[in-house]
């Protein structure tokens, strides 16, 4: 089940979008929109999150609360269907961790050195793993949405055709 959770975020995850999508669109130099994008602190909200099984239409869906603290990650507490909780910190998921404390702190260098940048006005970031990048190896895209508060919704697509789309609210 945790891999399963893990997947799903790529966290917190995190709908059904291709590299042609609106945001992928865009293609943005970081100097470009660092600016734009928010410093998020601390967050607790509820999320809501659908996976898609890979070369399947079955759709796995789950909720609970969702938490990120700075200094120890991102953290998922399941309680639909089943209570469970899922801390993004082991070496499997810390990529994705990673990529969220980049975004929510504004810390990018290691973020430009593995991804290729989108943007779209209305806080939409898309990122698509160099050829180079480790990442390139398990996924294909992340689109992360937000606002000043906080980011609203992760959808996560990865080179087997999975797709996990998390929501925050």
């Amino acid at each position: 089940m945790n891999k399963f959770l893990g997947l799903i975020i790529l966290l917190s995850a995190v709908s059904c979008i291709s590299v042609s999508g609106s945001v992928f669109e865009h293609p943005a130099k970081l100097e470009n929109i660092a600016d734009e994008i928010p410093r998020y602190e601390n967050v607790s909200c509820k999320f809501t999150q659908e996976k898609t099984l890979p070369k399947s239409d079955i759709i796995l869906k789950s909720a609970g609360n969702f938490k990120y603290e700075k200094d120890k990650g991102v953290t998922f507490y399941t309680i639909y269907p089943i209570k469970s909780t899922t801390s993004y910190t082991n070496k499997e998921y810390k990529h994705i961790n990673n990529v969220i404390s980049a975004i929510t702190n504004k810390s990018y260098s290691k973020l430009e050195k593995d991804f290729q940048f989108y943007y779209e006005s209305g806080w939409k970031l898309g990122l698509v793993p160099k050829k180079d990048s480790q990442a390139h190896s398990y996924l294909k895209s992340v689109e992360v949405e937000g606002n000043k508060d906080m980011i609203t919704k992760i959808v996560i697509l990865t080179v087997d055709s999975g797709k996990t789309s998390i929501k925050f609210e």
